[in-house]
């Protein structure tokens, strides 16, 4: 479990309050303070337990903190970053949740002092946002990526990879660039194919159409409903690297597409074959990274 004295949350939405949540239920002694702009959103916070207390003004919340998590979207990040630099003291490390890491490094390194920010990117997260929606258990074996610039200290790090193993997260430390370049296949793509599948489906007559849609529609659309301020930031600081997959995606889709139009339906069997083997293996995949050593 880590042993900081006092982690300061800003940002009690979905990330942020399961977080907190997380760090409680499995253990943490230490003081969890918070931060949110709505007034009713610190109330629940403290009046469920999920945080000691919570502030309107990030100064306060950071006040005696060791350990910053950044719980808000990538560009708002750096505003809170800019706006806690003055207070900011010998040994407090920094870290975020953002789904993107290159910009986020980048503008931290030319802003902070050196080894203050270490990036983290929780592969977890939900279509549902704010404190309502938050679960002690959202990072539970869950893969946390870290990035890091070269100064800085490997204390900090280890400090950073304390906490989300003290929330049950399995870590590992990437490149900013191959982050992005990864979860931009992964997670920036499947949520754009979402969307576009969203909007297709429901393209006219919306209502009447949805009386029809079961299951496979919710499985396949889900993402959709999504943050559009949280994926504004995410498309805008990882532009290539999604557009670079909308392109694979776009091929792929133009391939079934013609198949279909000429009657190659011995393709078409052959591209859903293949896509089925392709999830099989992903999934294969998926959790086979080093679970964290169990910490003291």
């Amino acid at each position: 479990m880590t042993k900081e004295p006092c982690i300061s949350i800003l940002g009690l939405g979905l990330m942020g309050a399961s977080l907190a949540m997380a760090l409680r239920k499995r253990g943490y002694a230490g003081r969890l303070a918070g931060y949110a702009r709505k007034e009713s959103t610190r109330a629940e916070a403290v009046a469920r337990g999920v945080v000691d207390e919570a502030f309107g003004d990030p100064d306060a919340a950071v006040e005696g903190a060791s350990l910053l998590v950044l719980c808000v979207p990538v560009r708002a990040c750096v505003e809170l970053a800019a706006e806690l630099k003055p207070l900011l003291k010998p040994g407090m490390v920094m870290t975020d949740v953002g789904s993107t890491k290159s910009w986020i490094c980048r503008q931290m390194a030319g802003m902070l002092p050196p080894g203050v920010f270490v990036g983290s990117h929780p592969i977890a997260g939900s279509e549902k946002q704010g404190l309502e929606a938050a679960s002690a258990d959202l990072y539970e074996n869950a893969l946390t990526v870290m990035t890091s610039h070269l100064d800085t200290p490997e204390e900090a790090v280890e400090r950073v990879a304390g906490l989300w193993h003290s929330a049950g997260s399995r870590t590992r430390r990437m490149e900013a660039e191959d982050h992005d370049r990864l979860l931009a296949r992964t997670s920036h793509l499947p949520h754009m194919a979402a969307a576009a599948l969203a909007k297709a489906i429901g393209r006219d007559a919306a209502r009447e159409v949805g009386a029809f849609c079961g299951n496979g529609f919710y499985d396949t659309t889900r993402l959709a409903a999504g943050s559009l301020e949280m994926w504004k930031d995410i498309l805008l600081t990882n532009a290539p690297a999604v557009a670079e997959e909308l392109q694979a995606f776009k091929m792929e889709v133009e391939r079934v597409y013609d198949d279909l139009q000429a009657g190659r339906f011995d393709e078409v069997a052959i591209f859903l074959e293949r896509a089925r083997e392709a999830r099989t293996e992903l999934l294969k995949g998926h959790g086979g990274f080093d679970r964290p050593e169990k910490q003291a």
